[in-house]
Formats: C-alpha cells, sequence, structure tokens
C-alpha cells in the first residue's frame, strides 16, 4: 500500500510539475505585451477606426462616439475624425427619425447640423455620402 501510495503522489508531482511549467510557458509569452501602456492611445484607435470606415461600419461608429461623449462633451485629441462622422451620422439618423414623425423643426435642425458637419468633414466627405445612402434605404 505504501509502495502505490508513493507512486500516486509521484503521478502527482508530474503533473503539478506539467502545469507550473506551461503556467510559466504563457507568463513568459505575456511579456511580449508589457509596453501595451505606453502605446500611442489615439494612434491605435485611429487604426480601428480606419478599420470601420473602410467597412461601413457606422453602427459601431455611432456607438464609439456616443461613448466618447460620456467621457467628455469635446474631442478628445486624436479622435475629431470619429467624432465628425459620428455626428454626421446620428444627425442623418436623427433626420430619418423626424421625418418619419413628421416633426420638421427636427428635420430642418437635423439637415442644418448636417450641412455643418458636412463641411468639416474634408477627406471623409465621401463618407457623408454613403450615410446618407444606407439611411436613405433603410426600410
Amino acid at each position: 500500500m505504501n509502495k502505490i501510495l508513493k507512486v500516486i503522489l509521484n503521478i502527482m508531482i508530474v503533473i503539478a510539475s506539467l502545469v507550473f511549467f506551461v503556467c510559466f510557458v504563457l507568463m513568459i509569452q505575456s511579456f511580449k505585451y508589457k509596453n501595451r501602456e505606453v502605446e500611442d492611445p489615439a494612434e491605435t484607435y485611429a487604426g480601428v477606426f480606419e478599420y470601420k470606415l473602410r467597412h461601413r461600419a457606422y453602427g459601431e461608429i455611432i456607438g464609439d462616439y456616443y461613448s466618447r461623449r460620456m467621457d467628455s462633451f469635446g474631442p478628445v485629441a486624436g479622435y475629431e475624425d470619429l467624432y465628425k462622422v459620428g455626428a454626421y451620422a446620428h444627425a442623418a439618423f436623427m433626420a430619418r427619425v423626424y421625418s418619419e414623425k413628421g416633426n420638421q423643426y427636427g428635420i430642418d435642425r437635423c439637415n442644418s447640423s448636417m450641412k455643418d458637419i458636412r463641411s468639416e468633414l474634408g477627406d471623409l466627405a465621401h463618407n457623408a455620402n454613403e450615410i446618407d445612402e444606407m439611411i436613405k434605404n433603410a426600410p
């Protein structure tokens, strides 16, 4: 009986050693992420924003716009383009909502806002056209 207990304990030691080794390897691999906090968050987010623009994920852009507005009402440095496209998409969506409800004052206010934002978009003006087309063709 004593010999069986020693064999079981040796097997448990081997298993524990293997688990420790796997955890150690995973810890060593995680060191490549140690500099993530020194990366420029605006630069990192700019890449994500460009990806969303490229794939016409305007719903996600509006969601990010709302999230950023919860943190601060003015544009955060590096996120100005997100604010402009998000604000335009929000205004276009609300213009469609007001149109469905027949609220002419809301439509006029949103159209005025869209016109102002479109003039500030610059290189992203083609996205305003895509947003308009998507809103117009929405069921």
